[in-house]
C-alpha cells in the first residue's frame, strides 16, 4: 500500500457552472479580476512614491498624498469593462492628491509676479536681477510612469489566472448558497 493520499475531483460541476453562467455573475468575475490587476499598479505606484519623494508618506490634516492615486473599474459605452488608475485628478476629497501631478511631471522655473509680457522668455538670472522672487522648480520623479511600465507584464500576463480565480470565487459563493450542485 502506498501512503499517497487518494484525492479525486470531479470538475464537471464547475464546467457546467461556467457554461451556464449568467451575464451578471460573469461581470462580477470580470470586475474582481480587473480590480486585482489595478491594485498591482496602485501598490507599485505607492511604493515608488514613498521611495522617491520624502514627503510622500507625510500626513497633513490626516491625509496622505498617496490617497490621490485613484483606481476604479468602469463600464465603457460599448459595454466592455475596463480598469483605470490615474493621478492627475484631485484625488479624494480633502486629500493632498493634487500635488501628485506636479511631482510626477515636474514644473518649470517659477517666479513671483511674472505677469507682464516683457519678462517672458528671459533666463532665470535675468528674472532674478529684475527683482522677481524665484519660487523654485520641481524635478519630475516619474513614479507613476515607472510603476505602469514595470507592472505592465505582470498585469496583462496574469489576467487569465486572475479571471480563473474570480470565476472560481463566484462558483464557491454560488455553491455556498446552494446554487451550484
Amino acid at each position: 500500500m502506498s501512503n499517497e493520499p487518494n484525492v479525486q475531483f470531479d470538475a464537471s460541476r464547475f464546467y457546467d457552472f461556467v457554461a451556464n453562467m449568467d451575464r451578471k455573475t460573469m461581470n462580477k468575475a470580470e470586475r474582481d479580476a480587473l480590480r486585482k490587476s489595478v491594485r498591482v499598479v496602485v501598490t507599485q505606484t505607492r511604493r515608488n512614491l514613498r521611495g522617491r519623494w520624502p514627503g510622500g508618506t507625510s500626513t497633513r490634516h490626516g491625509r496622505r498624498p498617496s490617497e490621490g492615486i485613484v483606481a476604479n473599474v468602469q463600464k465603457a459605452t460599448t459595454g466592455q469593462l475596463y480598469g483605470q488608475v490615474h493621478i492627475m485628478g484631485n484625488g479624494r476629497s480633502n486629500s493632498r492628491g493634487y500635488l501628485l501631478r506636479f511631482f510626477e511631471m515636474g514644473t518649470v522655473d517659477r517666479f513671483d509676479k511674472v505677469r507682464s509680457r516683457a519678462y517672458r522668455g528671459r533666463t532665470v538670472a535675468e528674472l532674478r536681477g529684475a527683482g522677481m522672487a524665484y519660487r523654485g522648480r520641481i524635478k519630475p520623479l516619474w513614479f507613476f510612469r515607472d510603476a505602469v511600465s514595470s507592472t505592465r507584464q505582470e498585469v496583462f500576463g496574469d489576467m487569465s489566472d486572475r479571471m480563473e480565480e474570480a470565476v472560481a470565487k463566484q462558483w464557491a459563493k454560488s455553491a455556498a448558497k446552494g446554487g451550484a450542485r
